[in-house]
């Protein structure tokens, strides 16, 4: 096992730079390369958790929350980022071009999904409905995908106000204001902590896009100022919401800014990551999938290590034949 961790670290930090301020910290560049990285760190997670894999995985054991925290941050900041550089053109065209993006790709492999598992397993509609109704998806770990969608439909409903009013930081109000309603959805259906943990780092990015200039123009202060703020919104707020993962989430937010505060140092560079990041959702939508088709009543790949390397292989073409056939088709219907 050791050996396949040895090859994602030379994989991801192989071309690294350290700089004296990297002013491209939270470029699409790298961003892209983040999101490879965390991706990884998201398969390990659930190679240990679901593929019952210890050795070197133990210690992803609790890293899936953060890994995601770090996913919703970078969509945040990219579409207020988007939005605040584009305006109105931008959410004429949201719907299209960035909601269906994401919709239409997960649709597909929820059907997929529920067609690989009625065949192997007896899945049904009435096992789809209690599913969701339990805080779980068709979609094997597929949680994440529901609350992105989440939040994307919020971000437009939101950005859609701030237009209305010709105010566009009260899409930021908007969004943490969204941010609360998941949180009160998660609670009164009684969903998983999982689910809880990195919700607030969405409206994170949106604030950091929001405040970005402000915070780069006063470097270190910026920064100091935003620790603040999270640790007396954690001692401050979360006791009297009587959130029960609060912990959880006030660690995800200070998880995130440490990335960030590294990437105004670090450049990285890496093209294996680069690419990783550019078909992330694809990995994270195909990925459960060979968990259930390389073990299950059929096929069972017991040896661990045969195992992780089988579901590494095949998820990434099968991300990479995804990515380009959703990519083609958006193309065909002139979304991109």
């Amino acid at each position: 096992m050791n050996i396949i961790l040895l090859v994602a670290i030379f994989a991801a930090f192989y071309n690294i730079k350290f700089v004296p301020y990297n002013k491209n910290y939270l470029s699409k560049k790298q961003t892209d390369n983040l999101k490879g990285i965390f991706l990884i760190l998201v398969i390990f997670h659930h190679l240990r958790i679901f593929g019952g894999l210890g050795d070197v995985f133990e210690q992803f054991s609790n890293a899936g929350y953060l890994a995601v925290g770090v996913f919703l941050f970078i969509s945040g900041f990219g579409l207020m980022v988007q939005y605040l550089c584009r305006g109105s053109n931008y959410i004429k065209t949201f719907p299209k071009k960035r909601l269906l993006t994401i919709l239409f790709p997960a649709i597909i492999m929820g059907l997929i999904y529920f067609v690989v598992k009625n065949r192997i397993y007896g899945y049904s509609l009435h096992n789809l409905k209690m599913d969701f109704l339990r805080g779980s998806s068709v979609i094997s770990n597929g949680w994440y995908v529901t609350a992105i969608i989440y939040f994307y439909i919020m971000f437009f409903v939101s950005a859609l106000i701030a237009e209305i009013v010709h105010k566009r930081k009260i899409a930021l109000i908007g969004i943490i204001l969204a941010t609360g309603l998941y949180l009160v959805l998660c609670n009164t259906l009684h969903y998983e902590g999982h689910w809880y943990s990195p919700s607030l780092c969405f409206a994170y990015g949106t604030f950091w896009a929001c405040f970005k200039q402000k915070i780069e123009a006063k470097k270190l202060k910026g920064v100091i100022t935003i620790i603040l703020c999270l640790f007396a919104i954690y001692y401050l707020l979360v006791p009297s919401l009587h959130i029960e993962y609060g912990w959880a989430e006030f660690k995800c937010l200070m998880y995130i800014t440490l990335i960030v505060i590294l990437g105004m140092r670090v450049v990285l560079n890496s093209k294996i990551m680069e690419w990783l990041g550019s078909v992330s959702y694809e990995v994270y939508l195909v990925h459960g999938l060979f968990f259930t088709l390389l073990r299950n009543n059929y096929v069972n790949i017991s040896n661990g290590f045969t195992f992780a390397c089988s579901l590494f292989i095949l998820t990434f073409i099968c991300a990479f034949i995804l990515h380009k056939m959703f990519v083609r088709f958006f193309e065909l219907l002139k979304l991109k």
